[in-house]
């Protein structure tokens, strides 16, 4: 979500081979270990390069990719529920692009995890550095995504404060059209404002020295522009905003909806008798009620996963050497990669939220999934 997270932890500023501090600014001749100090500074930490090495194989290779597989899965799932279910509830419309930036999230971290591994990316048959490939094909793209996942949550989230707000002109503040043009643009705004990292970041040729069969050969890499250093800082402080904003948002209105399904829970109970003796229930208020919950459970979850990543932020600026270098960059790696795993958690999980506390949404899941299976089990 933050510069720590999508980004940065998947740049080409991963150690090789005899990683040494390279000074050339020349675009032609700098690589992705440009930033790096010296090797030996980076053992200084709490962390060895060993024990460094071992827990990024295990959460990237093996914890992050089987989380991943199943979410690409559910969120496929919800996908094809949500067009089953059309569109005449806004909200579907939401829902409908948080599957698809959660789907978005998941396919381009599947792919830098496959860059992370050693398998992968040590094979003398890959004709391209990993590490730096996966920087613009899987990193951007991801923060991209990533900061999609939570701008649409503070959407949804706001919209349900809108309807306990004001109920009666919600309908009319945002309609169909509104809702999708809010999800359109925030889409486009995030891919937008990331497309200088384009123009700097290119690929070509380069020749990487070291042992072969692995380096000492010519494979394809980032190739920088003078003014990465400038575009990049500036990028990484715009989106740093959008993150900040999306998880304060996502916060503040989260704590407002727990306080307003308290209160639905003390209505329901004081209640209870009337309903049993033949008062008419509120069914409207009672939808709402269960709506609130749904939207809550998504946000609480959003929160809780991002949570860690906003402390490492945080850590950054107040620890010196805590980040990319520094005497504490292993530390960084490492909880970077436990940040990922509960992204991967965020942007999974959804599908079983939705069959607990919709019973439109698992109506529609049965009879488009379950039927067909058992129509296919009796044949």
């Amino acid at each position: 979500m933050f510069t720590t997270n999508p980004i940065l932890i998947s740049t080409p500023l991963m150690e090789r081979p005899n990683d040494t501090l390279i000074t050339n600014k020349d675009p032609q001749l700098c690589t992705g270990t440009c930033l790096f100090e010296d090797h030996h500074q980076r053992l200084e930490g709490i962390i060895d390069e060993y024990t460094k090495q071992v827990i990024l194989a295990i959460n990237y290779c093996i914890v992050s990719t089987a989380i991943n597989l199943g979410g690409t899965v559910t969120n496929i799932i919800n996908i094809v529920v949500f067009i089953k279910q059309g569109f005449a509830d806004r909200m579907n419309i939401s829902l409908m692009g948080l599957a698809i930036s959660d789907l978005g999230c998941l396919l381009t971290l599947q792919w830098m995890n496959l860059c992370f591994n050693p398998l992968f990316r040590f094979s003398p048959k890959i004709p391209f550095d990993s590490l730096e490939v996966q920087y613009i094909t899987g990193g951007w793209p991801h923060a991209c995504f990533a900061r999609t996942t939570g701008l649409i949550t503070a959407y949804i989230t706001a919209e349900r404060c809108l309807c306990i707000a004001a109920p009666l002109k919600v309908k009319t503040i945002l309609t169909h059209k509104r809702t999708t043009f809010v999800i359109v643009i925030i889409f486009v705004l995030m891919f937008g404002s990331t497309a200088p990292i384009y123009s700097v970041n290119l690929l070509g040729p380069k020749f990487y020295p070291g042992d072969p069969p692995v380096w000492n050969r010519t494979l394809i890499g980032l190739v920088f522009t003078e003014n990465r250093d400038q575009v990049e800082q500036i990028t990484f402080a715009l989106n740093n905003v959008f993150g900040y904003i999306a998880f304060l948002l996502v916060t503040i209105f989260t704590s407002v909806l727990v306080s307003k399904l308290r209160k639905n829970v003390r209505w329901r109970r004081d209640n209870a008798k009337s309903a049993i003796s033949g008062g008419k229930q509120d069914v409207n208020a009672l939808r709402d009620a269960r709506v609130i919950k749904m939207v809550t459970s998504i946000s609480t979850i959003f929160i809780v996963c991002f949570f860690p990543v906003t402390i490492i932020f945080i850590g950054i600026m107040a620890v010196p050497g805590l980040g990319l270098v520094g005497r504490y960059s292993n530390m960084f790696h490492v909880t970077c990669s436990f940040g990922f795993a509960l992204e991967t958690i965020n942007s999974s999980v959804n599908l079983f939220v939705y069959l607990k506390m919709s019973s439109k949404f698992k109506a529609t899941f049965d009879s488009v999934f379950r039927k067909r299976t058992l129509s296919n089990a009796t044949v």
